[in-house]
Formats: structure tokens, sequence, C-alpha cells
């Protein structure tokens, strides 16, 4: 591990667990939610003259490039915003991926990722522009539909009223009034987990002796029954089971089960849940023992979600895991072809893949760069 990535894991480690006061704002755009909580820097924000101009609904490619410039010059020449930069948002992690910039391009580099974001979320839920996974991400209502245009128009009229000071805000408060109109708050269900879904596990971990097991976790990815009548699907119950006998051969402490709403295209079951809910009543597991990602919406981000949630409760991050499932999944997971698709979608591994224990079972350490928000993918950024 390069000494930079120690001191983030040691950093990450002392951090409190986060308060997610508007979950899918704070899971989408971190940087956002850091500047209108840090009061003075609204306010050197809010009297800006470059950005003031830029309080518009949507924000052009020019206009984006030029509120980073003037947050790049805030950052040359307030205290207050350097220490925002360089304090919350850093030690945040949310942009690890950036942190060997300096602090104004890392503060340029999260408001552009942040701006991007808004934009996509602004074409493909209020004008119906395909998302990269159309089937199950797509706008809810046909965009054509006059019942729509006079949706978006209240939409438009009740945003008038409202008070937005910083620049970024009418178009931000728009975009997250789309994805709450289209029943798209998938990003920001069940949170806080903390005090919810894993909790218990949560009050569990101080007790486990990690040295006791071969593995830290057992990672099972879930399956979308693709049926709307269907709450688990055979391939979920099947895994749940390979993944119980590990668990009782004391392979690992936790099981970390990991799916959001996915299949079919706004069902009303979370694999995950509906995973932990098996494990209870069909397994006898203990719900101490059973972490669940809700969110995640495709194989990319369970091992992204797992590996996020793995330092987030500070389970050991330099041991290894392991990832079980069905063996043509397992063999997916192990290949070229799903490395190829990490770097493409996410622009990095999500974890290290290791050693091969069975046709059901990847061995895996979880990579820091998981921690990488993207407002690309507003459900499960």
């Amino acid at each position: 591990m390069t000494t930079r990535r120690a001191l983030a894991v040691a950093i990450l480690c002392l951090l409190p667990l986060l308060a997610f006061a508007d979950a899918v704002e704070e899971k989408n755009f971190p940087v956002l939610s850091v500047i209108e909580r840090t009061p003075e820097v609204a306010r050197l924000v809010e009297s800006d003259p470059t950005l003031t101009k830029l309080k518009k609904p949507r924000l052009s490619e020019e206009e984006i490039s030029a509120a980073a410039d003037a947050l790049r010059r805030l950052y040359g020449v307030s205290q207050p915003v350097r220490e925002m930069t360089d304090g919350a948002l850093r030690h945040g992690h949310a942009y690890i991926r950036y942190e060997t910039k300096s602090g104004g391009e890392f503060l340029a580099a999260a408001w552009t990722d942040a701006a991007h974001g808004i934009n996509n979320i602004i074409d493909v839920y209020g004008e119906g522009k395909a998302p990269r996974y159309p089937a199950i991400d797509a706008v809810s209502y046909d965009v054509k539909s006059e019942a729509y245009a006079h949706l978006l128009q209240t939409v438009t009229e009740s945003l008038a009223e409202e008070s937005a000071p910083l620049f970024f805000q009418p178009s931000l408060r728009y975009a997250l009034h789309l994805l709450d109109l289209n029943h798209r708050d998938e990003a920001g269900r069940f949170e806080p987990m903390e005090s919810g879904e894993n909790a218990a596990a949560i009050r569990h971990l101080a007790s486990i002796k990690w040295s006791s097991y071969p593995y830290s976790v057992i990672i099972v990815p879930g399956s979308g029954p693709d049926r709307l009548s269907w709450a688990l699907s055979p391939w979920s119950k099947l895994r749940l089971e390979l993944a119980v006998r590990r668990f009782r051969q004391g392979k690992a402490p936790l099981i970390l089960v990991s799916g959001g709403y996915v299949h079919p295209n706004q069902t009303p079951y979370c694999e995950a849940m509906e995973m932990k809910k098996s494990l209870i009543a069909d397994f006898g597991v203990p719900p101490e023992a059973i972490i669940v990602d809700p969110h995640a919406r495709h194989t990319t981000t369970n091992l992204r979600n797992a590996a996020r949630l793995m330092q987030r409760y500070r389970i050991p991050f330099d041991r290894t895991g392991l990832i079980t499932t069905d063996s043509y999944h397992s063999s997916y997971i192990g290949g070229d072809e799903f490395a190829k698709r990490n770097l493409e979608e996410l622009g990095y591994q999500p974890v290290k893949i290791g050693k091969r224990v069975s046709q059901f079972d990847l061995e895996f350490v979880p990579v820091l760069d998981s921690m990488q928000v993207d407002p690309m993918q507003p459900l499960d950024p």
C-alpha cells in the first residue's frame, strides 16, 4: 500500500459516520452540500460577481468552466474556502481519485463532476435522454406528453418562489425535483443505514476477533427476479445458501448482501433487503452478522459499494474478503470482461480480485478508489 493510501485508510478510520440530512443530494453532490453547510464559504460564493451571473436552471459547458475558474480563484484568496476544501471536502474522501491535485484544482474537479451530474439528471428525467441502462434507469413518463410538460412547468414555477442564493441551487433543486417526480430516490432509501438496517451489525463489529477468521466478510451479490410479484429470485436464494454454508464453517463473521431496487424496472422489492429477510427467516443467520447494501444496481457497484461499507464501518480494509455467488456469475467476476467493464463504467477496479477458492468463491481485497462519488449514476452514485 502506498504511503498516501495508507494515510487515507488511517484518516478514514478516524472519521465519524456521516449523517444524511438529504441523502440523495449528499450522496450525489457532496461538494455542493459541503458548500451549503459552511456559512462563511456560502456567503463568499453568494457574493462572488462571476458566480452570481451563473444562477440559472442549467449551465452550459462554458459556464461550468467559468464557475470552476471562479472557485479556483476563491480557493487562492479565501482562507475559509481553503479550510473547507482541505478539511471537510478532502477528508470525506468522496473525491479520493482527485486527492493528488492541488487545492484549487481539487475543488474545481469536484464542482465539474457535480455540474455534469446535474445536467445529466435534467437530460434523462426532464428531456428523456436514454441513460446508460434505459431498461431500469429511464424516465418514468412520456416526456413529450402534455401532462408531463405541465408537471415540469409547475415545478419550475414552484422553484421560482423559493430563495436560491447560491449559483448552483436553481439547477440542483430542479434536478432533485426531477428525481423525486420519477420516483427515483433509490440513492436515499434506507439512509441512514447506521441507525437502521445495519445498526445491529455495527454494534457487533467491536466484539469481532478478526484474527479468528480467514476472511473479513462474505459478499453476496443480488440478482433481480424480473417478475414484479416475486420478492426474491431463485438465483439470490441459491447464492445465499452457498454463503450461509461458508458462514457456518467460520469463514467470516459477516455476510454482506448487495443489491437495490433494480429488476424489473420500478420493482417494489429491494434485492439486499429481501436477501436479509431470507438469511434470518430461512437460514437462521442473526441480524448482527448481516450487512446490507440496498443501493447497488450492477455487479460493478455490488463490489464498489461493499468496499465503501467496509471502510465506512471500520471492517479491516487490509484483510482479504470472499465473494460468493453462483459459478456462472463468479466466472464472470473473475474474468477479463468484467475487469474491462469496471474501467469503462467506474474508471478503476473497485476491488482487487485474488485467487479462486472454488467455482463459487473468489478472494478479494477492497480498493480505496471505490470511495469516489459518481453523480453520472444518480440512482446509486
